[in-house]
This record gives C-alpha cells, sequence and structure tokens, in this order.
C-alpha cells in the first residue's frame, strides 16, 4: 500500500490541473493555452527492440494562457530573472505536466546487478513552470524559463511494471534486473534557463526563408540533478515563428513549449548542441541516503541534436534525433535516441 500513495498523490494532483485547464478553455476564447505531449525513445534510433540506459521518457504538459501564473511560482521565478535585464516581461505563462523517465543497462537480459554499468531507476514527477518573455528590438527576444520539479525515484515510480507491461504486449523480451533499480527516494529538482533569439535573418530575396540563432544558459539544483549547461540552436525554415526552438525533456536542449498559429504550413530545420557540467545525477551516483548501485559519472557531457519541426494551423511536430556523449566512465560510446513532440495550441 504504501509504494501506490506517490503514485496516486500524483495522479490526483494531474486531475485537478486537467480540470483547470478545461475550465480555464472556456474561460477566454481569444486567448491560447497549449497542449503538448514529449515521447523519447532509443527505440527511434534502432532497427531492433533493445533498451540501453536512457530509454524512454514522457511527459504531457498544459500550458496556460498569457498572464494568471500562482502568485506562489511567479514569486519563485522572480528570484533569478532578477539577474539580468531588468522590466516586466512582455507575455509570461505557467505550465503544469506530469513525466516519467526510465534508465536501464545495456544488458537487460541479466537478472544479476550489472556493476559496471548504470542503474535500472524510474523518475515519476510533478512539474511546475513559470515562461518569461522580454522583448526586443527588430523581433529579437530573451526567454526566462523557471521550473520545479517533484516526485518519486524507485520501486514506487512503477519503472519495471510500465516496461515490462509493454515489453509483454508487443512481444518483445523482459528486462530482467529490475529488482536491482534504486531505491525509493522522493526527489526534488529546481531549474532555470536563460536564452536570447537573434532577430530574424532572411536568406531569400523574398523573405520567405529565415534563419536565427538561439543560444543558453541552464541551472538545476536538488537530488535529482546538479548541473549546468551552456550552448545554442541554429534554425532555418519557412516563416520561422516567435518561438525558442522545440522542447525537450531535460537534461536536455531547451526549447519552448508555446508556438503560434498558422495560416497554412511551416516548417523549420535545426541544429544545436550543449556542455554540461555535472555534480550530481541520481541515476549515476545512486540513492543519496542509501546504500544502491552506483556508476563514476563523467563530470562533463555534450549534447547534440538535430531535427525539423512542422506546424499546420494549431498543430506543430517536432522530432529531434539526439547523441550524447558518455555519461559514465565506462561507457565505450555515445548514446543516441528520438524525441518525438505533439504540441496543440487552442
Amino acid at each position: 500500500m504504501t509504494r501506490k500513495r506517490p503514485v496516486r498523490l500524483l495522479g490526483l494532483l494531474l486531475a485537478v490541473a486537467v480540470v483547470h485547464g478545461a475550465a480555464g478553455a472556456r474561460a477566454g476564447e481569444n486567448e491560447s493555452r497549449v497542449w503538448v505531449l514529449q515521447i523519447e525513445n532509443d527505440f527511434f534510433t534502432q532497427l531492433t527492440n533493445t533498451d540501453r540506459h536512457y530509454t524512454n521518457g514522457v511527459r504531457l504538459s498544459r500550458v496556460s494562457p498569457p498572464g494568471d501564473v500562482p502568485g506562489w511560482l511567479g514569486a519563485m521565478a522572480a528570484v533569478p530573472s532578477n539577474f539580468g535585464p531588468g522590466g516586466k516581461p512582455s507575455s509570461q505563462r505557467w505550465a503544469v505536466s506530469i513525466g516519467h523517465s526510465m534508465f536501464t543497462p545495456d544488458d537487460t537480459d541479466a537478472v544479476a546487478l550489472v556493476p559496471d554499468d548504470r542503474p535500472y531507476a524510474a523518475w515519476l514527477y510533478l512539474g511546475f513552470s513559470v515562461y518569461s518573455v522580454y522583448e526586443g528590438a527588430e523581433g529579437a527576444a530573451r526567454q526566462d524559463v523557471f521550473s520545479v520539479e517533484a516526485g518519486i525515484v524507485g520501486p514506487s515510480a512503477k519503472g519495471k511494471q510500465i516496461q515490462n507491461t509493454y515489453h509483454d504486449l508487443i512481444g518483445v523480451d523482459l528486462s530482467n534486473g529490475w529488482d536491482n533499480q534504486l531505491k525509493d527516494e522522493p526527489g526534488l529538482k529546481l531549474g532555470f534557463i536563460r536564452k536570447w533569439r537573434t532577430a530574424h535573418a532572411d536568406v531569400s530575396a523574398d523573405g520567405r526563408y529565415e534563419t536565427d540563432v538561439i543560444p543558453h544558459i541552464a541551472v538545476t539544483l536538488g537530488n535529482i540533478a546538479t548541473d549546468a549547461g551552456i550552448g545554442g540552436l541554429v534554425r532555418f525554415g519557412e516563416n520561422l515563428q516567435e518561438d525558442f526552438g522545440p522542447p525537450r525533456i531535460r537534461p536536455g536542449l531547451p526549447g519552448s513549449e508555446t508556438f503560434g498559429l498558422t495560416d497554412g504550413l511551416d516548417w523549420y530545420v535545426f541544429a544545436g548542441g550543449e556542455l554540461r557540467a555535472v555534480a550530481r545525477d541520481i541515476f549515476l551516483d545512486g540513492n543519496s541516503w542509501k546504500d544502491s548501485h552506483s556508476v563514476d559519472k563523467e563530470p562533463f557531457v555534450v549534447d547534440l541534436q538535430t531535427g525539423f519541426a512542422l506546424l499546420f494551423n494549431r498543430f506543430r511536430l517536432t522530432y529531434t534525433h539526439v547523441f550524447v556523449s558518455p555519461e559514465f566512465r565506462r561507457q565505450s560510446q555515445w548514446d543516441q535516441y528520438g524525441a518525438l513532440t505533439l504540441g496543440f495550441n487552442f
């Protein structure tokens, strides 16, 4: 019964968020809100049904119309946003999300602990974010993103049940080592990301095709992860949207869950990277206060990505192919996975 309580609590909080979102949808037809579903999986980059390392992440988010940020969340977001040029943001939204991530070693057939590979782990969490946009000259802009995530790592996150139930449904071998996963631990993660978007530069005589650059810095604090990153993204496309690139589940290059409406089909392609200094990663370092499996992590990690975005009317579909440098000492090669995101603006 004890293990079911965190799952039930997160489910109740998500239900409250959904009801709040539905009520908001009836309140103002001229204000847009966004629902975003993100799926990250190593299946997208492989020809066989195998799992290794970061093997799956799912996140469902509801982003509010501009304004109406809850007081407690706005007060927390104002602290890091005060470090930089002052002034009131031209637009501010908040989001609520629920997510689940899973990690396994390379050898999922082994029942015994695989000591030189990363631990089995799952992370179930509820997140809140504030997106503050500061408009600049000629279409340039800055976006500050403050986020807080709270949840559970360990058996209560149900990684074993979710992965093996899915494998059983599609006729794939089960992952046999989940009894060696990290132990239950409540988790808290605070994040701050600052992005700058340059003004769109025309690359065709008629102004139809444009490009821009979106550099960023990012900091994460908490027992789940403590790290700092710097990187950027380059976009090229037709009638570039006033967003900040496609969203990713952190750690990973930050993007924008919001986007504008289009009259027809717009598109862009993108490429970017991030260098991240890692002080703590519970999925490699193991539990904070209990003995558990762990590996020696690499202090610096490189994250590269490339992909495309399609925007049609109220929808945005993006696919990102991700390359991640070795995250622990005995890892011999870069990891790859795909990230698929569907956004609906209404």
